[in-house]
Order: C-alpha cells, then structure tokens, then sequence
C-alpha cells in the first residue's frame, strides 16, 4: 500500500490529515474512500475526518477553510500530528 500511494501511475490516495484512503477517479478532482486495502484485502484504520471537523468547529472554522485559508489552523491540524499527539 505505501508503494501505492507514492506511485504517480496509480490512483491511490492517502490524506495524512484525515487519515483517509480513496482511489482517485480520472477526472483528478473526486476520490472514492476505501474501506479496505484493494491489495490483501486488510481493514484499514478507520478515517478521522469527523474528529477534525468536530476540532475545527471549536475553533469556528470548517474542512473547506483550510483550502482557502490554512494560515487559521494550528499547524498541527494541517497534517497527521493532530491525530498522532491525540493518540487516535
């Protein structure tokens, strides 16, 4: 699965902030999540998305914010340390 993600010529994704798996479609814009590795078969850890929309609420901001204005956000919350420091 890690050579999945790093390889240009497949449509795996994984976003580090949300912990979230999906497969790309062609279009480049819409991602299909994953549930399970398309590989073994293996459950992969559930997503967090939830938890950092709840986080950045009590912040008074939302998921789209961090497009358009990543410089409101802890820097922590841009990436995986949010979750890891958590313990998630």
């Amino acid at each position: 699965m890690a050579y999945a993600i790093g390889a240009d010529d497949l449509p795996v994704s994984y976003s580090p902030r949300l912990r979230e798996w999906g497969i790309q479609y062609r279009d480049g814009v819409s991602i299909n999540m994953i549930e399970y590795c398309p590989w073994c078969g293996k459950k992969l850890p559930k997503d967090l998305r939830d938890e950092w929309v709840e986080r950045a609420e009590k912040l008074g901001l939302s998921l789209w914010d961090v497009e358009d204005h990543p410089e409101k956000f802890p820097p922590e919350m841009l990436d995986d340390r949010w979750w890891k420091e958590a313990g998630l």
